[in-house]
């Protein structure tokens, strides 16, 4: 049913006369009767009692018509709630955002968090907790609007650098690593590792740098927790491959640091989202204060 037909017959019954919406309008009469017709056609019973003769109508309702105004009454609120929650939605003030965020992700954007939620109180936020594979997935499936990823980017995906640390060997403050500024992945092939969730993939990259060097790495323990991993290796349980950011932020007297390389492996981050999805205003103000904000993510 016609909108347009619609809010026409509502004007009618509200100033009364066929001629006074007109000119409310900003439309000719002949348009209102044409309106009207064309509705009544469309419903099957008349809306008006004509005038005398049947020459002419008067703006007074039959009984179907008295029922089918306070039908389009509530039609025509109804869009109007819709216009009103386009709106809403454009300026911020309603909405929400759904964000990918692996178990540090949280601690790294905290403060950027902070400021989304007090420019825009009114937009709902929602995290997605799980490693960056999982997030790459659920960014791919149309289930969450943007979210940190590790490595590069599929020819679909789209995103704005944040972190790039190189990963380096963290081992217990006493053993043969101490003193060590460098340490080439093949020397670790005799250790324990302490290796991540299998939706992490920080763990495929080193397993499968791993394999390029020439060996299998033996996983004594898989955690999602990089402060349980840092404690497993405090208490000689293995070594792990941890970015250097968040290296540093250890107690230096218990830990012994060292840069991987041969090959370097880097814990590069991008916040990420799925180019054949429309954007969101939300998702839009979130990336605008990631942009303008880098600095601030840190542990």
């Amino acid at each position: 049913m016609d909108i347009k037909s619609l809010n026409i017959f509502v004007k009618i019954v509200q100033y009364k006369s066929f001629s006074l919406a007109a000119e409310k309008l900003y439309v000719t009469q002949p348009t209102i009767s044409k309106a009207i017709h064309h509705l009544e056609q469309e419903i099957g019973v008349p809306l008006f009692h004509r005038g005398e003769a049947g020459r002419k109508r008067d703006a007074i309702l039959t009984y179907m018509g008295e029922q089918i105004y306070q039908h389009a009454l509530v039609i025509l609120e109804e869009q109007q709630r819709i216009f009103e929650t386009v709106a809403k939605v454009r300026q911020l003030k309603q909405g929400k955002l759904i964000l990918g965020l692996p178990p540090l992700g949280s601690i790294l954007l905290s403060s950027l968090i902070a400021k989304f939620h007090k420019q825009y109180p009114e937009i709902e936020l929602s995290f997605l907790e799980v490693g960056a594979s999982g997030i790459e997935d659920a960014i791919l499936a149309k289930k969450v609007d943007v979210g940190i990823l590790l490595g590069h980017l599929k020819p679909v995906l789209s995103g704005i650098p944040i972190i790039d640390s190189p990963l380096c060997l963290l081992s217990r403050k006493e053993t043969q690593w101490k003193n060590r500024a460098q340490v080439k992945l093949i020397e670790l092939k005799e250790e324990s590792f302490l290796l991540y969730d299998d939706s992490f993939t920080l763990n495929n990259m080193i397993i499968q740098a791993a394999n390029y060097v020439g060996f299998e790495p033996h996983v004594v323990c898989k955690s999602s927790q990089w402060d349980f991993i840092a404690k497993m290796v405090e208490s000689d349980v293995g070594i792990a491959l941890l970015p250097k950011i968040y290296c540093e932020q250890l107690d230096q007297e218990k830990y012994n640091m060292s840069l991987l390389e041969s090959p370097n492996l880097n814990w590069t981050l991008s916040m990420a989202w799925n180019t054949t999805v429309a954007m969101n205003p939300a998702t839009r103000a979130w990336l605008k204060i990631i942009e303008e904000n880098q600095h601030e993510i840190h542990f």
